[in-house]
């Protein structure tokens, strides 16, 4: 197993509320309180911005159903996530016909439909509130790269590098 797998298995194993950064914390907080009675929340931001980790946090700390298919998902789920299929209007169509409550698309692109946007935008101090965070839980020992992004999976992988890991595809 590459040296960047076991890194993210890690950080999956470990990983709670807490360590969301200042942006993630912002995007997970208006979907649990602003928007709690919205029937479709898009999460969006970037590639290697927390999308994906942020939705994580909801589905193991506040039952939420993980799914990259909304056809995939239980008939009558309350709080769904989906992350990976693109939305269209036919999403909506689905989740009514499937009786879901509550339906969060996880996206790089907000659609154009009219729907709240939890938008993850990182700054520098995001990288090294994760920086932090890798090395306080015991991920990383320490960083031997400065970052020059803000692209966490590239932070992940060009550490990997930095450590001579040949292997850091996904």
């Amino acid at each position: 197993m590459s040296l960047y797998i076991e890194w993210l298995n890690k950080i999956k194993a470990k990983a709670t509320a807490e360590w969301l950064t200042e942006s993630q914390r912002k995007a997970y907080d208006q979907i649990l309180t602003k928007w709690a009675n919205q029937q479709f929340i898009c999460l969006c931001g970037p590639a290697g911005c927390g999308k994906t980790f942020v939705a994580h946090i909801l589905a193991r700390e506040h039952d939420y159903v993980y799914s990259q298919e909304i056809s995939e998902v239980a008939n009558g789920s309350n709080n769904v996530l989906v992350d990976g299929e693109e939305y269209t209007r036919l999403m909506r169509d689905a989740a009514m016909l499937k009786g879901l409550k509550r339906v969060i698309v996880v996206t790089r692109k907000p659609p154009q439909d009219r729907m709240p946007k939890a938008e993850i935008v990182l700054t520098e101090r995001d990288v090294r509130q994760f920086q932090h965070n890798l090395t306080t839980y015991g991920i990383l020992g320490s960083f031997h790269k400065d970052p020059q992004t803000t692209d966490l999976n590239q932070i992940i992988r060009a550490e990997c590098i930095a450590r001579e890991e040949g292997n850091v595809a996904q």
